[in-house]
Protein backbone atom coordinates (compact mmCIF):
# COMPACT_ATOMS: atom_id res chain seq x y z
CA UNK A 1 0.00 0.00 0.00
CA UNK A 2 1.18 3.49 -0.52
CA UNK A 3 1.50 6.10 2.23
CA UNK A 4 -0.14 9.49 1.26
CA UNK A 5 0.97 12.17 3.17
CA UNK A 6 -2.30 14.77 4.64
CA UNK A 7 -0.87 17.65 2.62
CA UNK A 8 -1.96 16.27 -0.29
CA UNK A 9 -5.38 15.50 0.78
CA UNK A 10 -6.19 18.42 3.28
CA UNK A 11 -9.86 17.49 2.72
CA UNK A 12 -9.18 13.65 4.77
CA UNK A 13 -8.61 15.81 8.15
CA UNK A 14 -11.13 14.71 10.57
CA UNK A 15 -12.71 17.80 11.45
CA UNK A 16 -13.18 19.19 15.01
CA UNK A 17 -17.06 20.19 16.29
CA UNK A 18 -19.65 18.59 15.67
CA UNK A 19 -20.60 19.63 12.59
CA UNK A 20 -18.45 19.02 9.52
CA UNK A 21 -17.33 22.64 7.16
CA UNK A 22 -20.32 21.65 4.44
CA UNK A 23 -23.35 21.05 7.22
CA UNK A 24 -22.23 25.29 8.43
CA UNK A 25 -21.94 26.31 4.81
CA UNK A 26 -25.68 24.86 4.42
CA UNK A 27 -26.71 25.86 7.31
CA UNK A 28 -26.06 29.77 6.24
CA UNK A 29 -27.05 29.10 2.78
CA UNK A 30 -30.84 30.10 1.43
CA UNK A 31 -33.90 27.82 2.26
CA UNK A 32 -35.66 25.11 -0.59
CA UNK A 33 -38.07 27.81 -0.34
CA UNK A 34 -36.16 30.14 -1.07
CA UNK A 35 -34.61 28.31 -3.83
CA UNK A 36 -37.63 27.53 -5.25
CA UNK A 37 -39.13 31.11 -5.93
CA UNK A 38 -35.73 32.30 -7.46
CA UNK A 39 -36.30 29.42 -9.68
CA UNK A 40 -39.92 30.33 -10.55
CA UNK A 41 -38.73 34.29 -11.33
CA UNK A 42 -36.11 32.58 -13.61
CA UNK A 43 -38.56 30.74 -15.16
CA UNK A 44 -41.01 33.31 -15.55
CA UNK A 45 -38.40 35.86 -16.89
CA UNK A 46 -37.66 33.33 -19.77
CA UNK A 47 -41.06 32.39 -20.32
CA UNK A 48 -41.69 36.37 -21.03
CA UNK A 49 -38.96 36.28 -23.09
CA UNK A 50 -39.26 33.36 -25.15
CA UNK A 51 -42.90 32.76 -24.95
CA UNK A 52 -43.05 29.84 -28.00
CA UNK A 53 -40.05 27.91 -26.51
CA UNK A 54 -41.89 28.08 -23.50
CA UNK A 55 -45.50 26.89 -25.03
CA UNK A 56 -43.40 24.33 -26.87
CA UNK A 57 -41.83 23.16 -23.84
CA UNK A 58 -45.18 22.94 -21.90
CA UNK A 59 -46.74 21.00 -24.69
CA UNK A 60 -43.59 18.75 -24.68
CA UNK A 61 -43.90 18.37 -20.69
CA UNK A 62 -47.80 17.66 -20.87
CA UNK A 63 -47.56 15.14 -23.85
CA UNK A 64 -45.20 12.99 -21.57
CA UNK A 65 -47.34 13.22 -18.56
CA UNK A 66 -50.56 12.12 -20.83
CA UNK A 67 -48.13 9.53 -22.21
CA UNK A 68 -47.04 8.47 -18.90
CA UNK A 69 -50.39 7.94 -17.93
CA UNK A 70 -51.25 6.47 -20.83
CA UNK A 71 -48.56 3.24 -21.00
CA UNK A 72 -50.40 1.63 -18.00
CA UNK A 73 -53.73 1.12 -19.37
CA UNK A 74 -52.71 -0.03 -22.65
CA UNK A 75 -50.45 -2.42 -20.77
CA UNK A 76 -53.26 -3.37 -18.86
CA UNK A 77 -55.78 -4.36 -21.56
CA UNK A 78 -53.50 -6.17 -23.84
CA UNK A 79 -53.19 -9.06 -20.97
CA UNK A 80 -57.05 -9.03 -21.03
CA UNK A 81 -58.40 -8.89 -24.40
CA UNK A 82 -60.31 -12.08 -25.66
CA UNK A 83 -58.04 -12.63 -28.90
CA UNK A 84 -54.73 -11.95 -27.16
CA UNK A 85 -51.68 -14.12 -26.77
CA UNK A 86 -50.69 -14.37 -23.26
CA UNK A 87 -46.68 -14.36 -23.06
CA UNK A 88 -45.35 -17.84 -21.38
CA UNK A 89 -47.67 -19.56 -23.30
CA UNK A 90 -47.09 -22.19 -25.54
CA UNK A 91 -44.98 -21.90 -28.82
CA UNK A 92 -41.90 -24.44 -30.21
CA UNK A 93 -39.47 -24.73 -27.63
CA UNK A 94 -35.66 -25.17 -28.07
CA UNK A 95 -34.48 -28.21 -26.66
CA UNK A 96 -30.97 -28.73 -25.24
CA UNK A 97 -30.27 -31.70 -25.59
CA UNK A 98 -26.59 -32.57 -27.26
CA UNK A 99 -26.35 -35.30 -30.05
CA UNK A 100 -23.54 -37.28 -30.06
Amino acid sequence: MSNIPSSAMPHAKASEGSETESQQDQAGGPTISERAGKIREQATDYARENPKTAIAAGAALAAGVIAAAAIPLVRGRSGSGGGAKKSGGGGSKKTTAKKS
